[in-house]
């Protein structure tokens, strides 16, 4: 196996004197490594103070990790996610300690809401913004089944709750229709207030959905996140990162029937939250 002297010499380099948190990364494209490692590109290593050197895990690195674009507290709060992951509480809250009080509170919140249960509606304020996540439509642009489960989830909880505004969230289709303009007629013909439906279209993934909605709330301190309920503790960790720690959801039937997944996407989104 060659990559362990490879890993040595980039340890090495870590422990030089460097700043409060620092990236190495290398392409691994002429090292052999399993391929059975998804999303392994690169080696990304974190100087964690009062720790040492920590290898961001391959297992939650996704496409398109951008290392060296990314702060220090970036690096240090995905090495927090990676390690408690790992199980390796040492490097999770040497890092977590390394953070600034503003991010400590983000990453700690993201963190409870992982290792928490779904909060419901009824704990957050009656007009707390309602956000509904797209799913994809058909090509003819009629929505699919899921989609339509989550979107009558919404519709009751947005007839339940008048004074919330409503976040349709999805992109454009490969079939060039776009999930949230289809989402708001659906809602709007059946009897939610065109009025109170705010439009973001250009997202395409969990992360993206808590982003940009995010963008159109800039002010709101409480969310509810509708989505299928294989996907609402996911989605709510993201939003908790984009929205604090006042983050509701409602997860409606999946369509067909599905099993509920395991974590390991949800620390992808976190890693690659402050990586990507």
């Amino acid at each position: 196996m060659r990559l362990r002297p490879l890993l040595a010499a980039v340890a090495a380099v870590a422990l030089l004197p460097t700043a409060p948190a620092q990236a190495f990364t290398s392409s691994l494209s002429s090292f052999p490594v399993s391929s059975s490692i998804p999303g392994t590109e690169q080696i990304v290593l974190v100087d964690v103070p009062g720790y040492g050197p920590y290898f961001i895990s391959p297992e939650v690195q996704g496409g398109g990790l951008n290392p060296a674009a990314a702060t220090g507290e970036d690096l240090l709060s995905a090495a927090v996610f990676s390690a408690d992951f790992e199980g390796n509480s040492a490097a999770r809250d040497a890092a977590l300690g390394a953070l600034g009080s503003e991010r400590r509170a983000q990453v700690q919140a993201a963190l409870s809401a992982l290792h928490s249960p779904v909060r419901q509606p009824s704990t957050v304020t009656a007009d707390a913004p309602i956000v509904v996540l797209g799913n994809g439509l058909g090509t003819d642009g009629t929505v699919h089944p899921n989609l339509l489960n989550r979107l009558v989830a919404a519709r009751d909880l947005a007839l339940a709750r008048p004074t919330a505004t409503v976040v349709v969230s999805g992109g454009a289709t490969p079939d060039g229709f776009v999930e949230a303009q289809v989402m708001r007629t659906w809602l709007v013909d059946n009897g939610v207030s065109a009025g109170r439906i705010l439009v973001e279209d250009r997202a395409n993934s969990t992360v993206t959905n808590a982003r940009y909605s995010r963008e159109l709330l800039p002010d709101t301190g409480a969310v509810i996140v509708v989505t299928s309920e294989n996907h609402i503790h996911r989605a709510v960790v993201d939003f908790t990162l984009a929205f604090g720690t006042e983050v509701a959801g409602v997860g409606a039937p999946n369509d067909p029937p599905t099993e509920m997944p395991g974590l390991i996407w949800t620390y992808r989104d976190v890693v690659n939250w402050f990586l990507a």
